[in-house]
């Protein structure tokens, strides 16, 4: 979770009053932010990365004005025209397609200040940038630039900058192989030959996304006038994050200036500060949050969470989302403003009028069932992410891909796809253990994500069991005896073993198992090819058993 560090006089300075501790704190839980320290001066605070306008001192305010009735309704950013422009070279398109741009006037920045936008542009950079990979953002002295501005794609030799925290010019090439910041970000854009870069009319590099900027524009106590670049690989978020900046920067003072960018075939004026329209039933939002409010408390409490309304017609509620406000995507996410407005604490929970009584469900207690007989069997429970490695469960297994669901703009290349199996998840955990003590013997009940067309989300999840054994003298007997033994655990009394050809097992020494003529899993000595890729020195074997399948066998048994 991202934490803000906030100074009280900072803050009351932008609140445009001074508020009682007690009072503070109960706006800021209000608002859903968790208070993790609370000084003299300060106060540490956690926000949710869902609400990444949280990510300054200026966004917080600016909530909090709401639930204190200092300021309600959707917030009005003015901006003033385009004095400039910025050119898209149709080149990046196949690099890093997308740049908005914004200049903010007006502005004396203190060191302080710098300190509050960098800190917010990082935070910025995890919670909406994935990283960087999705979107990037760079700041800049206005004062160092020439416009118009122009934005395209370069070889990593063709030019040479001093980037920031350097003394020397330095290649697109030499940043990512030797300066320290260009290591750790310069896999982003690897694999095409070509770097983004934004240049002015005089061919100054001003920065080279997501990597790093050019030391020509480097922000100093000051500086009057910003110049600010998002660059990202989703028009959308790099638009967010954008409006989420100039947003804070309008309330800290700034006068916000757009920049026209001139696309291939595109023309645009960013930032646009526009509002959202979404249609929100009252009957919806008193059903979900089991309330019979009015029409009336409804709009107060959405303008209390900085929510406009432009009309109500009968029970619709035309609600203005304001354009930094990334979080709204569905009218639930209203209803939840509408509970932050009336306040939680104010609302009154309710006996229900007839007595339940809870229970696991069924697929449950047998997955506990299926755990305790485990235990008797001398193994131990791991559990690990259902995210995995496409390397890891299918180069590495010896297998081709078998059409998992794959991560769009994964925040770690360790994480690009949900798993389809688990024996891959428990092989990289005894890789991880092998300088421990053997014999090891572990299993893991978890889900796992198929590819299903015919289903409403388009997967469908199973729950697996799956185990391996890696000692010196493990064996295919071994396994065999440690599947046949949990089915008689079961209950199941009748069931077969079929010979089957599997390119991570063994050949000769691997097996379907079936019951009632239905394949419910699979057993046998890991290759040694497999144990290789894994960097595992001990035999393993190895079994895995569809757990939802096999307990739909029961009621046929």
């Amino acid at each position: 979770m991202p934490i803000l560090n906030l100074k009280l006089e900072r803050l009351f300075k932008l609140l445009r009053q001074r508020l009682d501790k007690d009072v503070l704190i109960d706006a800021l839980t209000s608002i859903g932010v968790a208070i993790e320290e609370l000084g003299t001066d300060c106060v540490k605070v956690e926000y949710n990365p869902n609400r990444p306008d949280f990510s300054s001192p200026a966004g917080l305010a600016r909530a909090l004005k709401g639930i204190l009735d200092i300021e309600t309704g959707a917030p009005t950013f003015r901006t003033l025209p385009p004095k400039t422009f910025l050119k898209v070279d149709k080149n990046v398109k196949t690099v890093r397609p997308w740049i908005v741009a914004a200049y903010v006037e007006g502005l004396t920045l203190s060191a302080e200040d710098i300190e509050e936008l960098i800190a917010m542009q990082e935070d910025l950079h995890w919670v909406v940038g994935r990283n960087r990979r999705k979107v990037a953002i760079g700041l800049h002295n206005a004062g160092a630039i020439k416009p118009p501005i122009i934005y395209k794609a370069l070889r990593g030799d063709e030019i040479s900058f001093v980037p920031l925290k350097s003394f020397r010019r330095m290649t697109p090439q030499e940043i990512v192989e030797q300066h320290e910041v260009g290591r750790k970000y310069g896999h982003i854009v690897a694999g095409t030959g070509l770097f983004p870069v934004i240049m002015d009319s005089c061919g100054e590099v001003l920065s080279l996304p997501p990597i790093i900027n050019a030391a020509l524009t480097e922000l100093t106590e000051g500086t009057e006038t910003l110049f600010i670049d998002v660059t990202g690989t989703d028009l959308e978020a790099v638009s967010g994050a954008l409006n989420i900046l100039t947003a804070a920067l309008a309330d800290m003072g700034g006068k916000i200036r757009q920049v026209k960018i001139i696309y291939d075939g595109m023309r645009i004026k960013t930032p646009n500060f526009m509002t959202k329209t979404w249609k929100l039933k009252l009957s919806y939002a008193n059903g979900l949050l089991g309330l019979n409010i009015s029409m009336k408390e409804a709009v107060r409490a959405l303008r209390r969470s900085r929510i406009g309304v432009k009309r109500i017609k009968g029970d619709a509620i035309f609600a203005e989302v304001p354009a930094y406000r990334l979080d709204v995507l569905h009218p639930v996410d209203l209803v939840e403003e509408i509970a932050v407005g009336l306040g939680y604490k104010n609302l009154q929970p309710v006996m229900p009028k007839t007595l339940g009584f809870g229970r696991y469900h069924l697929d449950t207690n047998f997955e506990d069932v299926c755990k305790e007989i485990m235990f008797g069997l001398g193994f131990t429970e791991v559990v690990n992410l259902t995210l995995s490695n496409s390397t890891r469960d299918y180069r590495w297994m010896k297998l081709e891909p078998q059409n998992p669901v794959k991560i769009l703009n994964p925040v770690s290349a360790e994480y690009d796809i949900l798993r389809t199996w688990i024996i891959p998840s428990l092989l990289y955990n005894l890789k991880m253990n092998k300088q421990n003590p053997y014999p090891h013997k572990l299993f893991e009940i978890g889900d796992v994500l198929i590819v299903d067309e015919s289903s409403d989300e388009g997967v469908r999840r199973e729950v697996k069991l799956a185990f391996v054994s890696s000692h010196v003298d493990t064996s295919f007997s071994e396994v065999k005896s440690i599947t046949e033994e949990l089915l008689r655990s079961l209950g199941l009394r009748e069931w077969s073993l079929r010979e089957v050809e599997h390119a991570s097992f063994i050949e000769g020494r691997v097996a379907e198992v079936e019951v009632n003529d239905v394949k419910v899993g699979i057993m046998g000595e890991i290759s040694p090819e497999v144990l290789e890729n894994f960097g595992i020195t001990m035999p393993v074997s190895a079994a895995e058993i569809e757990l939802q399948k096999l307990r739909s066998l029961f009621s046929k048994l």
